[in-house]
């Protein structure tokens, strides 16, 4: 059956009106980089409007998350999001009917820790104003309320979260559904009803089949059990 999605739960959240004592500028924040996606589970909802001394008043939700897997963005050379290395080393078979394989260097992995994410998108400014409602052992991300127009996150939802360079602002989230891995109803930088499984199959397409069959990658995106 498919989901309705309704923002309702988001918009009746009790709001925290912030004063902000100079010009409001998220780019202030964001530190040049390509930025980290991650699947995270929610674990609480907040909702903020910032007010500044030009009386600009920008309106987001802050998603309190516990991080799952998390990696750098990659980019090419002409600027196209490609998927990440998810790890040093991959498996390729060598013997008939998949019966044995051996372990290769694939290169320097794009995966990230948990304190190395922290390291990279928390702003100790902005950290003070969400740190108050934050459950513990969370990490507090923001996104501006004009990017989930019609869109229900719930807590303990798992959804895939890309930052916008490395900051604690969001390009763009979407739900994880089920066991399979297929992210739905994004928000942000990504169309609504993208799927993450298309584009890897997308990007699969221009691998040669011997190649794609006898490969195998040490770690790639799932969801939580």
């Amino acid at each position: 059956m498919s989901r309705l999605y309704d923002n309702t739960p988001l918009t009746n959240l009790p709001q925290n009106n912030i004063n902000w004592p100079s010009v409001w500028n998220e780019d202030t924040w964001i530190s040049k980089g390509e930025g980290v996606i991650l699947e995270a589970c929610i674990k609480g909802k907040s909702k903020i409007a910032v007010t500044d001394t030009s009386n600009k008043r920008v309106k987001y939700f802050v998603f309190h998350v516990q991080p799952g897997r998390v990696h750098r963005r990659k980019f090419d050379p002409n600027g196209k999001e490609i998927e990440p290395n998810f790890s040093e080393t991959t498996k390729v078979m060598t013997g008939y009917l998949n019966s044995s394989y051996k372990t290769e260097a694939k290169g320097k992995t794009d995966k990230l820790t948990e304190q190395e994410l922290t390291d990279l998108i928390v702003k100790q400014d902005l950290k003070k104003i969400t740190e108050k409602t934050a459950p513990n052992n969370t990490l507090s991300l923001w996104i501006q309320e004009s990017q989930l127009d019609k869109m229900d996150l719930d807590n303990d939802d798992i959804v895939r979260i890309k930052t916008s360079g490395y900051s604690p602002f969001i390009f763009s989230i979407g739900r994880v559904e089920g066991q399979s891995a297929t992210v739905s109803n994004f928000a942000g930088g990504e169309q609504v009803g993208g799927s993450w499984t298309d584009k890897i199959m997308a990007m699969k397409s221009s691998v040669p089949q011997d190649v794609e069959d006898n490969e195998i990658g040490d770690d790639e995106w799932v969801s939580y059990s």
